[in-house]
């Protein structure tokens, strides 16, 4: 059933999206803002313009904690000065990348503090606002290694969906958590009428290894996510689908059939929100038959 709009003056809710945070814990500000390492903004500080700003730097460079504190600091339903004045979000999506790009020199203890400390300063900041999550390709190490969830032992991602489950256990239910656990996606309920389905993106990214192996629907969570969308049909919620690597950039044989989805599910899946490339973008999805009529969008948030 193709979508139709909401008549005008339908009631609106506002939802605070979050992505790319990459809180670097060794940013320092005045410290070389171009350097010839991966990421910069880091180590001694210096004199001249190419410095590290107190904020952050456009360069090659990620975020100190006090800005994106800062930040949120600033949100209606923050703490901050601005508490009053636009109105509250009903909800926030959170689409994962919290560590930094220092990949080469991180430890699973590293990529652990940084998902405990920004989860925490979340909570803090936005009060009892329910945060939906999803997993983006730098919470695990080695960065964009995610297996499978038949690979079982030291080499699962058991031990970042496990960190994830206890984290986030106040925003999710408990069904949501197992499937976390299991897979690192979930779906749970806005509120009445709206569902939300978070993927793991990682299971299509051109960069995870581990797919080579099986890129087709790796961890089954296409074959769950139409499950999800079939009873959303039935039930008449509408959905809508978060993840950290948009569609048209995962690997192909994954993304055709989750184009194909899409277009089964046009009149249930509301929306799609996405982070990953640090540029404000979108995606659109058309008909299969004519590729002429628009059937859903993808939102793409850039970085913060």
């Amino acid at each position: 059933r193709p979508p139709s709009p909401p008549p005008p003056g339908a009631p609106t809710a506002r939802i605070l999206f979050l992505t790319d945070l990459h809180w670097d814990r060794q940013y320092a500000p005045g410290s070389a803002a171009a350097c010839p390492d991966p990421l910069c903004c880091r180590g001694a500080p210096r004199e001249g313009p190419a410095a590290a700003g107190f904020w952050g730097s456009y360069s090659k460079c990620d975020l100190p904690l006090h800005t994106i504190d800062a930040l949120l600091a600033q949100l209606p339903n923050g703490t901050g000065h601005a508490a009053n004045s636009t109105g509250g979000f009903a909800a926030a999506y959170w689409t994962g990348d919290i560590p930094a790009h220092d990949v080469w020199q991180q430890s699973r203890g590293d990529q652990l503090r940084a998902l405990r400390t920004v989860t925490a300063l979340l909570r803090a900041r936005l009060g009892g606002l329910r945060v939906f999550p999803a997993v983006g390709n730098h919470e695990a190490t080695p960065v964009n290694a995610f297996p499978p969830p038949y690979v079982r032992g030291n080499r699962s991602a058991a031990w970042l969906y496990d960190a994830m489950a206890e984290a986030w256990q106040d925003w999710l239910p408990p069904a949501a958590l197992r499937t976390l656990r299991a897979g690192g996606f979930y779906t749970a309920q806005v509120w009445p009428g709206l569902r939300l389905v978070s993927l793991n993106m990682n299971f299509c990214s051109q960069a995870n290894f581990w797919l080579l192996i099986n890129a087709t629907d790796p961890a089954g969570q296409l074959q769950w996510l139409m499950g999800v969308l079939a009873d959303a049909e039935r039930d008449g919620e509408k959905v809508h689908i978060i993840g950290h690597i948009p569609p048209a950039h995962c690997l192909r044989s994954w993304s055709w059939n989750y184009y194909r989805i899409v277009n089964r599910f046009e009149g249930t899946i509301a929306a799609q929100f996405f982070g990953h490339t640090h540029l404000d973008e979108f995606e659109l999805f058309y008909d299969e038959e004519t590729l002429s009529r628009p059937v859903s969008i993808a939102f793409i948030a850039p970085s913060v």
